[in-house]
């Protein structure tokens, strides 16, 4: 019998905290300026095969954990910039307090991790999902370790062409706005009549690479979404209402206000749909969990792939992790009752839009996960419960709901990758 690889070893811990802190500053930023995210699990792994290479004994294992704990970590930098900032922006909160958003964080991706437990038997077991980036990560991390074991290209070649490629997107960028060599935007808008035409395009180093990252097809919806807004709704919406003043500047509050909602509205419906295209899977998944766990004892040893935490055990955590989740509102809205209802209403918002993060990483990848879509639509349903409760005049619903959003969208990121 061969020894068994280590996994888990010190270099693979400390490197795997060192880039997910690189990589979710990096998709923060990224996620703030232009409102999409991208899985950081194929640059992980590249890097991490390029500086496991200089130690004598590493491994494949090792790389999938330093590659899994980047991931991990731009994928929770994602729920929260899409949420917390709100809180600022509202006047509850006046600065960023790392504890709270610490714990706000470490609440949504732990329950987020235990919910993909049961999605990973009816996701990748049973409804057979392609999950792209998954896949090409793993291509990844196999191809570097057959080079490695025959003397090829350990890893340090994608590691250069990293290196290379932040190198010409750092020069871009302090030529742009350091040296103001040439505008970061160009926009402009016309109007005919009482409608309103606009147009404009963003030359960025962080935009292109999201580009290049989420493929053509991605892309295409992009463009095709903006040229929905500019060139119809936009045109549309000031031709009934009017407007006035700058052209531009109107057009920018226009789609500020009003048309964004079209595409929120969009990712609702699609979200919906997935959740009742998953019904049966997930349903499955459940059953092969609970069965898995009265099995364990009479099917002896279990292959590591096929592996899980027995379902009981998931569900007895998400039951402890409910007490902070209460206190964490408590202390916002000051009402047991209200607390409460919201921790339950945060559980089953956090389980149905993790299985919809799932099941769209497994179809279009974790790059195209829209998780501030589905974080849009549980902070709407909480808002409106809240609304019913509390009336118009309270001081803390909207804070309420950006915190059930909050907790929902860093476990539905987890989820997704």
């Amino acid at each position: 019998m061969s020894n068994p690889l280590s996994e888990i070893t010190v270099k693979s811990i400390f490197l795997g905290i060192i880039l997910s802190i690189i990589l979710a500053g990096a998709n923060a930023y990224l996620g703030l300026f232009a409102g999409m995210t991208v899985s950081a699990s194929i640059p992980a792994a590249v890097i991490s095969m390029g500086v496991l290479s200089m130690f004598k004994k590493s491994n494949i294992l090792e790389n999938n954990i330093v590659q899994t704990a980047a991931s991990a970590g731009e994928s929770l930098a994602a729920g929260v910039i899409f949420t917390i900032p709100a809180l600022v922006l509202l006047g509850y909160w006046t600065s960023f307090d790392y504890v709270e958003v610490a714990k706000i964080a470490a609440i949504g991706g732990v329950i987020g991790v235990l919910f993909t437990v049961p999605l990973r038997r009816a996701l990748i077991v049973t409804a057979k999902l392609k999950y792209p980036e998954g896949v090409a990560t793993a291509e990844v991390l196999r191809a570097g370790d057959e080079a490695r074991k025959g003397a090829e290209d350990d890893g340090s070649g994608g590691l250069k062409t990293i290196g290379i490629a932040s190198l010409v997107g750092g020069v871009m960028k302090v030529c742009q706005q350091g040296f103001a060599m040439w505008h970061a935007e160009v926009a402009g808008a016309m109007a005919f009549g009482k409608s309103i035409f606009g147009i404009g395009t963003d030359l960025s180093p962080a935009l292109i690479s999201v580009g290049y990252i989420v493929g053509r097809n991605i892309g295409i919806l992009v463009v095709a979404g903006g040229l929905i807004s500019w060139a119809v709704a936009i045109p549309i919406y000031s031709a009934m209402v009017g407007f006035e003043g700058d052209a531009l500047d109107s057009a920018w509050d226009i789609w500020n206000s009003k048309i964004r909602y079209l595409g929120v509205g969009a990712m609702v419906v699609g979200g919906v749909w997935s959740l009742i295209k998953l019904f049966n899977p997930l349903v499955k998944g459940i059953k092969a969990s609970l069965n898995a766990v009265k099995n364990r004892s009479a099917d002896g040893d279990v292959p590591l792939e096929d592996q899980d935490m027995p379902i009981n055990y998931v569900g007895i955590a998400l039951l402890a992790l409910l007490v902070p989740v209460f206190l964490l509102y408590l202390d916002i809205i000051g009402s047991v009752g209200i607390a409460a209802l919201l921790s339950i209403v945060m559980m089953v918002f956090g389980f149905l839009f993790s299985a919809v993060a799932a099941y769209m990483a497994g179809v279009v990848g974790s790059s195209n996960n829209p998780i501030s879509g589905v974080t849009i639509a549980t902070i709407l349903f909480s808002s409106l419960l809240l609304l019913a409760i509390l009336g118009t005049g309270s001081s803390v619903g909207a804070a309420s709901a950006i915190m059930v959003g909050a907790v929902v969208c860093c476990a539905a990121a987890i989820g997704g990758d």
